[in-house]
């Protein structure tokens, strides 16, 4: 699957959500929950070669566990079973290009960004590799927040253990916010986007993980023109093997 990212800057200056910004009045019916982190890191990343998924590997299916792949797979439309054997802190190559390897920027200059993150029924497995690989994988002086969205989802494992999770983590500010009906992703980006105190806005989907020096690229094209959209060459997650 191919994942979207964009970044658009932010020009609401961290404002409260009334009923005259309230996109489509779906602020009323929702609920939120704060986790502020200090600590620089999500989790230690811990190098284990051998591990499922390591370096990006791709995972094959063993044959006695391909009834309960297919099992599994209706449910969000991709190997289920391999996503929940691979680590949420996989380590993975450095993709970029040398030239990009080499480049250099000047973060104090950069603005810090929110991130938000809309999710209706995701898998566990591949929403905590996201927020681990953003928080691991990132300069926490340019993470404002991240700001998560959850799309009136129905699936036990993001009520109260995501909860209970994400107090566990550090690194940057993390919103919950909650909607109580379907909102749609458009509509839910655009209810993130008025909570967000960034001057930065960047949406990624909740199966994603974030690479090696990803962000300050493109923060810096944002500083340039700040009506510009800015998109990364976005690689592709196996739904099969994930490599």
């Amino acid at each position: 699957f191919i994942d979207a990212l964009m970044l658009l800057f932010n020009d609401n200056n961290g404002s409260v959500v009334t009923e005259e910004n309230c996109p489509g009045g779906i602020c009323e019916h929702s609920t939120s929950i704060i986790f502020q982190v200090q600590k620089s890191i999500a989790l230690p990343v811990v190098p284990n070669p051998d591990a499922p998924g390591e370096r990006g590997r791709g995972v094959d299916t063993p044959p006695d566990k391909e009834q309960l792949k297919n099992e599994l797979f209706g449910q969000n439309q991709f190997n289920l079973y391999v996503s929940n054997i691979i680590s949420p802190v996989r380590s993975l190559p450095d993709v970029r290009m040398m030239q990009c390897r080499s480049k250099s920027y000047d973060e104090s200059t950069l603005s810090r960004t929110t991130i938000i993150i809309v999710f209706h029924n995701e898998a566990w497995s591949t929403l905590i590799r996201t927020i681990h690989s953003i928080l691991n994988r990132s300069p926490v002086n340019l993470l404002e927040e991240i700001i998560l969205i959850d799309d009136a989802s129905e699936r036990d494992h993001l009520g109260s253990q995501l909860d209970d999770y994400l107090k566990q983590l550090s690194g940057t500010r993390i919103i919950l916010k909650r909607l109580e009906s379907r909102s749609g992703l458009m509509r839910a980006r655009l209810y993130g986007s008025a909570l967000a105190k960034g001057k930065v806005l960047l949406f990624l989907d909740a199966h994603i993980e974030a690479t090696e020096g990803w962000l300050p690229p493109l923060l810096s094209e944002v500083k340039h023109d700040r009506t510009v959209i800015a998109a990364p060459i976005i690689d592709t997650i196996s739904d099969e093997t994930f490599q």
